[in-house]
């Protein structure tokens, strides 16, 4: 029973998503939370600027970024943030369909999220008002975690996921991280990994990388993938079967505290088979042309509906 409760805790939001905001990669002072940070975030024990600009106050904060080339000649495959205030450069059309080009994975990008507390449930309507999901108001006890994408190289656990590109936190209630990486017509899940400071560890890699986007991303798309994932849960032995549906299921307007956005929402529906006790989870995922995820929205555990309205999880894309 240990077995199964740790595992399930490690592995429950294995389909998050890069984020695409600038962030300053220059340490200054030390903190311990963003609050020691004014007009930051604390990363890692150090303050740094988030250096996001979301808006020029007309409520669409897609349309800030300017369809077409990015300035200079710079690429696609190596896009990355201004360190001047505004978002990375981006080529997006807004056309309803979202290539790879559209979803710069940059490693030392990160954004600010207003998340729920962990533990407390929130009452959500996921059904869209003509064309629109509007998650923007605040929630009771809600709390801002800002997110960034990091380097494989140094990290204790690089050996042993020698194709990673980044890692990114997971899991607003516990120090993992998702290893992902990027390829040409996918992002890859390849296993899940805990922060250095933990005293005991956790490493899960998956025998076959879980492709948690396969571009081009267009409403209609479904696609499956199952891996067993194995290794260490908080230093307890573990092996796990997971199986994973996700579907593009549709496109609208979503509405989070930072701003307006062209999304196409992706359900995933998992199922974590541990001997023979199963769990199931829901999560939804809005997902921006050049900003990634702006909502992560995830269902409590064995909810039978898709149409749920208790979220676990209740994530939005915000500002400071």
């Amino acid at each position: 029973m240990l077995r199964r409760s740790t595992q399930m805790v490690q592995l429950r939001h294995l389909a998050a998503l890069a984020l695409l905001a600038g962030c300053d990669s220059a340490p200054a002072d030390s903190c311990r939370s963003d609050v020691d940070c004014p007009g930051g975030a604390c990363v890692v024990g150090q303050c740094r600027s988030l250096g996001i600009d979301l808006g020029d106050g007309d409520g669409d904060a897609s349309s800030d970024l300017a369809p077409g080339p990015p300035p200079d000649g710079a690429g696609a495959a190596d896009l990355a943030a201004r360190h001047d205030g505004t978002a990375p450069f981006c080529t997006f059309n807004g056309d309803g369909v979202i290539e790879r080009s559209e979803e710069p994975f940059q490693v030392g990008l990160g954004a600010l999220f207003a998340v729920n507390q962990p533990g407390a449930t929130v009452a959500v309507q996921l059904a869209p008002k003509n064309g629109t999901w509007d998650f923007s108001a605040p929630v009771a006890n809600e709390r801002k975690q800002f997110d960034q994408l990091l380097a494989p190289a140094g990290q204790w656990w690089a050996a042993a996921f020698p194709t990673a590109t980044f890692a990114e936190r997971i899991d607003d209630g516990q120090q993992l991280y998702g290893v992902f990486h990027v390829g040409a017509k996918s992002l890859d899940l390849l296993g899940v990994v805990s922060d250095p400071g933990v005293l005991t560890q956790t490493e899960l890699k998956y025998d076959n990388p879980i492709p948690v986007l396969e571009f081009p991303l267009k409403q209609g798309q479904s696609w499956m993938a199952s891996s067993l994932a194995r290794g260490v849960a908080s230093g307890v032995p573990l092996l796990s079967q997971d199986d994973y549906q996700f579907t593009v299921d549709a496109r609208g307007k979503t509405i989070v505290p930072a701003g307006s956005f062209d999304t196409l929402r992706v359900r995933m529906n998992y199922t974590q088979t541990i001997g023979l006790l199963a769990t199931t989870r829901i999560q939804y995922l809005h997902v921006a042309e050049c900003f990634g995820s702006v909502a992560r929205i995830r269902s409590k555990d064995n909810e039978p509906s898709n149409d749920f309205t208790e979220a676990a999880e209740y994530r939005r894309l915000a500002t400071q």
